[in-house]
Formats: C-alpha cells, sequence, structure tokens
C-alpha cells in the first residue's frame, strides 16, 4: 500500500524556515561540505502530487518539482508501486553479470519513443554520467576530438559536464584544467543577440557562424560531436526560434559531427512534446535523458543510431549501479504517466503564457518571456531599454514566493531569469494560484527595490 497524506496547501504555518528546519540547517554546516548550498532554506518531510511539506508543517506548492524531474508530481502512487514490486523480486545484480527485464523493456520503450531512427541504449545513474558516455560513444565512432558546446549550457557537474557548461562560477571556477578540445559557441539567444542582430533579418546568423567555427582551419574535419539542449536550461529557458536546430542539423550532416541532444530537463514532456528537439525537423544522431525519464530515482539514459551505438568494443562501457532494475521499472511506470500528461501542458502553456505577457507590459523590469511548453521564464532586468540584469530582484521574489508557500527556482548567466517547472499534471485553479503568488512577489519586491 501506498501511504497517503492528503496534502494540501499553500499553507504557512511557521515563517519558513521554522524551529525545526533550522536545527536541520544547523547540522547541514556541521557535517556537509560547502560546496553544497541550499537554495531554499527548509527541512523537508513529505511530499505527495504537487505538494510539498516541511517538518515545521508549512505546505508548498511546487513549481520546481526537484528541478524538473517530477512532471506528474511527487510520489504518485503508480510510480512507487512499481518499485515495490520489483524490491520484491531483487535490488541490485548488475546488468554487466546478468541481464534482467525492466532494464530490456526500458531500452525497447525508448526506441519506440526515440525521434528518429535510434534503437539502441544504454542506462546510468544520472544525466551528468550519460552525458560522459554520450561523448565516449561519439569518439569511438568517428574517432575525432574536438566537441562544441555552449556558452550558456548546463550538462552536469563531472569533470566532462564542467568542461562543456559554459557557466563559470559556480560550477567551473576552480576545478580547472578541464577535459581540452570542448569549443564553446553562442546560443540562439535572441534576446540578449551575441551578434546584436534581430530575428528573422539576421537570417540565423548565429547558427552560419558555428558552421565557421567549426570548418576553420585547426578544427575542419576533426569535429567529434555538437553537444546541445533544445531550450537552455540553467542557461535561463532559452528557446532558439524556428529553423535553427535544422539548421544546426545541415551543419553537423555536412561536418561528419554527431549531434547529441541533450533532454535531461527538456525530455519527457516539459516542453510539450516527449521530447522537445521535434518542436523543429531535426532528428539528433544520440539522445540523452534523465529527470523525468524516472520521477526521482536515478536514472540516466543514452539512445542512439545503430551503428553509433554498436561502436565501442565489449566491456568498454557500464557501470556498477547504472541501469540499477528498480530505477528501470519506475522509468516503465514514467513514461506511461508522461503520455497522458502531455495533453495538460497545453493548458499549462495557455495560462502561464497569458499571464507572463500581462505582467511584461506591466512590470518595467520583466524584459523577455519565453520558452515552450510548461518550459518558460522570465528575464528580470533594472529596465527595458538597458537590459542590465537584475539578479538581486530574481532571487527576492523566489524568497517571497517561498515565504509565501511557493517553490520556484531561478537560472540563467546572470541568476536573473524565474523559470516556472510546475507538474504536467497541475490543474488550472492551482496553477493560478501559483502564479497569483507570483505576481504578489513581483509587486512586494519591485516596490521595495524602487523599481515599481
Amino acid at each position: 500500500m501506498v501511504k497517503k497524506y492528503n496534502l494540501k496547501g499553500p499553507k504557512i504555518v511557521v515563517e519558513p524556515p521554522g524551529p525545526k528546519s533550522k536545527r536541520m540547517l544547523a547540522r547541514k554546516e556541521k557535517c556537509i561540505t560547502n560546496g553544497i548550498r541550499i537554495g531554499l532554506p527548509t527541512a523537508l518531510d513529505v511530499a505527495e502530487g504537487p505538494f510539498m511539506r516541511d517538518v515545521d508543517g508549512n505546505v508548498f506548492l511546487d513549481f520546481s518539482v526537484g528541478i524538473g524531474v517530477h512532471n506528474v508530481g511527487h510520489r504518485s502512487p503508480a510510480m512507487v508501486k512499481a518499485c515495490q514490486d520489483q524490491l520484491d523480486k531483487f535490488i541490485h545484480i548488475c546488468f554487466m553479470v546478468s541481464p534482467y527485464e525492466s532494464y530490456l523493456k526500458l531500452a525497447e520503450e525508448m526506441a519506440k519513443i526515440a525521434p528518429g531512427k535510434m534503437t539502441k541504449s544504454i542506462f546510468l545513474n544520472s544525466g551528468s554520467e550519460a552525458i560522459e558516455n554520450a561523448l565516449k560513444i561519439a569518439r569511438s565512432y568517428n574517432k575525432k576530438k574536438w566537441i562544441f558546446s555552449y556558452r550558456t549550457s548546463f550538462h552536469g557537474r563531472t569533470f566532462m559536464d564542467i568542461s562543456l557548461t559554459g557557466k563559470e562560477k559556480p560550477y567551473r571556477e576552480g576545478f580547472g584544467p578541464l577535459v581540452p578540445y570542448v569549443h564553446h559557441v553562442d546560443f540562439a539567444y535572441c534576446y540578449r543577440c551575441p551578434l546584436k542582430m534581430t530575428y528573422p533579418e539576421c537570417g540565423l546568423a548565429c547558427a552560419h557562424e558555428i558552421r565557421k567555427q567549426m570548418e576553420a582551419a585547426d578544427k575542419r574535419g576533426d569535429v567529434c560531436a555538437m553537444v546541445g539542449e533544445p531550450e537552455q536550461g540553467e542557461g535561463g529557458f532559452i528557446n532558439p526560434p524556428p529553423g535553427y536546430w535544422e539548421e544546426i542539423r545541415k551543419i553537423c550532416d555536412d561536418n561528419g559531427v554527431v549531434f547529441i541532444d541533450d533532454e535531461v530537463q527538456t525530455g519527457f514532456g516539459r516542453m510539450g512534446k516527449m521530447f522537445g528537439i521535434t518542436h523543429w525537423k531535426c532528428d539528433p544522431d544520440v539522445l540523452v535523458t534523465g529527470k523525468g525519464l524516472s520521477l526521482g530515482m536515478p536514472l540516466g539514459g543514452v539512445t542512439g543510431k545503430e551503428e553509433i551505438m554498436s561502436s565501442p568494443g565489449p566491456a568498454s562501457l557500464g557501470g556498477t549501479y547504472g541501469g540499477n532494475p528498480v530505477c528501470c521499472a519506475g522509468a516503465l511506470e514514467s513514461i506511461k504517466m508522461t503520455k497522458k500528461a502531455i495533453p495538460n501542458t497545453k493548458m499549462i502553456n495557455k495560462v502561464e503564457l497569458k499571464r507572463l505577457n500581462e505582467w511584461k507590459d506591466r512590470f518595467e523590469v520583466i524584459g523577455d518571456v519565453r520558452g515552450l511548453g510548461a518550459m518558460l521564464g522570465m528575464e528580470f532586468v533594472k529596465s527595458k531599454a538597458g537590459k542590465d540584469p537584475a539578479s538581486d530582484l530574481a532571487r527576492n521574489i523566489q524568497l517571497n514566493c517561498f515565504r509565501h508557500g511557493l517553490y520556484i527556482l531561478t537560472a540563467g548567466t546572470y541568476g536573473n531569469v524565474v523559470r516556472l517547472h510546475p507538474p504536467l499534471v497541475i490543474k488550472k485553479d492551482l496553477l493560478e494560484k501559483g502564479l497569483d503568488i507570483i505576481e504578489a512577489a513581483i509587486v512586494e519586491e519591485t516596490k521595495k527595490a524602487g523599481m515599481a
């Protein structure tokens, strides 16, 4: 049986962090590395559906869902049961020792739902580990060395992943030297175009600039892979314009480059489709998944074309816990629930876009509203004309929402983007309630800052 708590909220009974949370946060300072920072200072006790309850009894509405993980809400009974059923059989053996049903079924399911003709998979412990393996596979396939990535990207926290990630602080600073032969290029960040141009008059000049760099004398014929998120996640919920990914696909084809689609955050319904890249007519060579793949169970996946995935030799890939049977069983249930949830993203997108664009017209501090599906964000600036990032304001809005019972996250190169990650199954009235909290926070914090 799956225990039910029947949480309702948001409901604040003591200003967070309450006394019990403060005691737990103090324990954290004594026994956890300073490298782990707590973004929203309260200690959680129970999560269910769209709500989380802390140890002091406060109930929060969750528009962060574990950083884009719990796409169908926390602790779905069907998900818990799928994991429990596998726990009753066995917890671990390692697929490299002996195969088992949940891993095989998940690989077969990924071959069905992945865009393009991708038929083979490997499963790992996380999205970060999946990115590492995708690049190992690409290198094995074409024997080239250079890897292209975006300056506004985020691909994880291993050495390879922070080498791909463009943001220096906090991800890369102090950890060098990093992995060599990684080349960063500019994304199609139309609000802050690095080429100072305007779409569509630009003719996708940013993509053509990538071609120039890829075909430059020092890299021509030696670029292994291009890694990209369909919509930049940590980089600030930046979605490129129509035609962009089709152009990148052509550039990769012309240069024999493996296109790796990082859907760790954008996949499994977050952008309104099973995979975000399908908003464009662009089939990747390799697909990297995580987060929504398994709704909180530690799992990442690499799925790709047969000729690419078959290039590494026997025993060259693997990991003790990769594709754990309990995690794979959960992922199979996750995919079923995601398919049912995706139609609701149309409502989420419609409601959020209406409210966010109204705020953009009303508030001088909102410079841009962007995103696709249920992956929308607002970029906060000191003024629309100057576009100077208002990072402190974005953080204060986040903390204001937190004090009123709503979890939201920030993102972006400057930390000035408020991003919305509501559960894909959220009801309209609850979505509106969360947006009301955000609106009130914007009003209050802009007044405090003298920016109203």
